[in-house]
């Protein structure tokens, strides 16, 4: 499939809310370049990661994290959607970040959708698709879904 400039109806629902309102334990990668050029992975929940409109994304990263001087420095960013229905790659760019007024450990950053890459398996991989993907779990794993910073996302716009 063709890049696109915004994302799939489905992608954009999935992080619009749905995801987070069936509390999804699914793990949403998000990739910076460090000052070598090389990736650095943040895992990201459906409650750090919300699409505002199909070109449109806030995420919230630890502060003082490597995720956050990346973002900062580079002002750019690819979020990782694994799911059986749907694969893609989301490339954005980063707006100024500011400290989460509901989470203060947490640095919330605009992100502008610059491409979509629906991927699909090729013909001459036949018929597969992905099981899962990846997901977390843990006695604590509930207190990943804060009702008050993923109201603060919904209103953070790109510049």
């Amino acid at each position: 499939m063709a890049d696109l400039d915004r994302m799939p109806r489905p992608l954009h629902a999935a992080l619009g809310g749905s995801g987070f309102r069936r509390r999804r334990r699914l793990v949403l990668p998000l990739l910076t370049a460090d000052p070598e050029g090389f990736p650095r992975v943040a895992l990201l929940t459906f409650g750090e990661v919300r699409a505002n409109s199909a070109s449109e994304l806030a995420v919230a990263v630890r502060a003082g994290s490597r995720t956050e001087f990346n973002l900062v420095r580079r002002a750019t960013a690819t979020l990782l959607y694994l799911t059986r229905p749907l694969t893609a790659s989301v490339q954005a760019r980063a707006g100024h970040g500011h400290v989460s007024r509901s989470n203060p450990s947490r640095l919330v950053f605009p992100l502008r959708v610059e491409r979509v890459h629906v991927d699909r398996p090729s013909p001459e991989e036949g018929d597969v698709a992905l099981l899962a993907g990846p997901t977390f779990t843990g006695r604590d794993a509930g207190d990943l879904f804060s009702e008050e910073l993923f109201a603060e996302l919904g209103k953070v716009q790109t510049e």
